[in-house]
């Protein structure tokens, strides 16, 4: 891999991060460490809020794939998405479980991990 090859990657990590923890860990529950992100907001809505974050991780699985991650990385993080978009349509155990879940978090460590070997 050459240097502006790197680079290009470096700045689509940046960009994965940077969404990541905005859907994950935006904002901190005032005297805990407990933080949550755009994702468990938007899960609020009744009716399609969850969806709609899902919406946001495929961009995360999209970008996995365009960087050739292998089938057990990219199984993983759909894995993920499905799993979070599935419990947090359920009102109120969904929400709480988005606030500790953080797909996109996890999303985010498989990339770097495959991206590291």
């Amino acid at each position: 891999m050459n240097n502006e090859e790197k680079e290009i990657l470096e700045e689509k990590l940046t960009r994965l991060r940077q969404l990541s923890e905005n859907l994950d860990e935006s904002f901190t529950i005032p005297g805990t460490n407990i933080k949550f992100g755009i994702d468990a907001l938007i899960g609020l809505v009744p009716g399609g809020g969850d969806l709609i974050g899902g919406l946001f991780s495929l961009y995360i699985l999209r970008t996995a794939i365009k960087m050739k991650l292998p089938k057990g990385a990219i199984l993983s993080i759909i894995f993920n998405i499905i799993l979070d978009t599935t419990i947090g349509i359920v009102p109120v155990v969904g929400d709480i479980f988005d606030i500790f879940w953080k797909s996109n978090k996890r999303n985010m460590k498989i990339i770097e991990k495959y991206l590291v070997e």
